[in-house]
């Protein structure tokens, strides 16, 4: 990854490439998507504002170009470029404007409610805006269901109707995925700056990040409010919250397993096995942590 981000930071051309090829690569394997936003966050950390924003035209039409041969229309590639590019670039900026990841995470914060927000603006209701895309698998569901076996056909039923299920909470899973998908590719971006010019400085910054009181309360009003009323909007605005105060978490975990000299398996095991079944338990860490030294 280190040769990769020094490729990077070798010249403009290199740095579209890596990013354009990268993007591309999205309909392949979609983790390449951060590895291009990574790309992009270390140019703006390094660079500023005008050279980043010339390469997001540079790459951003090489990216669609390359798109438009293989799917015959850019829009597909447009639309993940809007959202996996320039969330990730505004807070690159903020952070290399205030060289804080917590106030970079308040920004995000702040976007993430905004996103929320935004949806229920442009879509009205979530729920009915996804069930109109979804009739017309229900109909070839009902189409081919005879002459399905019995078993495939249980299973597309059940798909139809968890994704039914999951439509009142489009707008925070939506938001809340793109939010994730941003930090990780300004961390790994972060990541690279400090290898090449600041060994070591990363680890520093993200094993100290703590978002404060006000953002945790707000999001225990939040949480406390969605549980007890059950209104979806709520739940749809504690859910990016709830991502920030995860990445608080792990940031805890990541600080405690170095200051105990633990081995990088705990680590692993922590991402392979903890992580996805107690995910609720980092949040409460993360939370925990606003009020709780636990560093310390």
């Amino acid at each position: 990854m280190k040769a990769l981000a020094a490729f990077t930071m070798r010249g403009r051309a290199s740095a579209v490439l890596v990013m354009a090829v990268a993007a591309v690569l999205f309909w392949l394997f979609p983790p390449f998507m951060v590895v291009s936003a990574a790309a992009l966050a270390l140019v703006t950390l390094r660079r500023g504002v005008a050279e980043s924003l010339l390469l997001l035209v540079l790459a951003g039409g090489a990216a669609t170009g390359l798109a438009t041969l293989v799917l015959g229309t850019p829009w597909p590639m447009l639309d993940v470029l809007l959202a996996g590019w320039l969330p990730l670039w505004l807070l690159a900026l903020v952070l290399r404007a205030t060289v804080s990841l917590a106030r970079t995470l308040q920004v995000a914060a702040a976007f993430g409610l905004i996103g929320v927000l935004v949806c229920y603006l442009l879509l009205g209701d979530p729920a009915a805006w996804w069930n109109s895309l979804l009739e017309p698998l229900r109909q070839e569901a009902a189409r081919l269901g005879p002459t399905l076996p019995a078993a495939e056909r249980d299973t597309l039923d059940r798909m139809l109707v968890l994704l039914g299920e999951w439509a009142p909470f489009l707008p925070g899973h939506l938001v809340s995925t793109i939010l994730l998908s941003g930090l990780l590719a300004l961390f790994l971006g972060r990541g690279w700056q400090a290898a090449l010019f600041n060994p070591g400085g990363f680890r520093t910054e993200f094993h100290a990040l703590r978002l404060g009181r006000p953002l945790a309360g707000l999001t225990l009003v939040l949480l406390a409010g969605a549980l007890l009323s059950g209104w979806v909007p709520l739940t749809n605005l504690a859910l990016p919250l709830s991502v920030l105060y995860t990445v608080q978490g792990i940031a805890l975990v990541h600080a405690l397993a170095f200051a105990r000299s633990l081995s990088p398996a705990w680590l692993l095991l922590f991402y392979l096995l903890l992580l996805p079944l107690l995910s609720q338990l980092v949040l409460a860490l993360g939370l925990a942590d606003a009020w709780i030294d636990l560093r310390a």
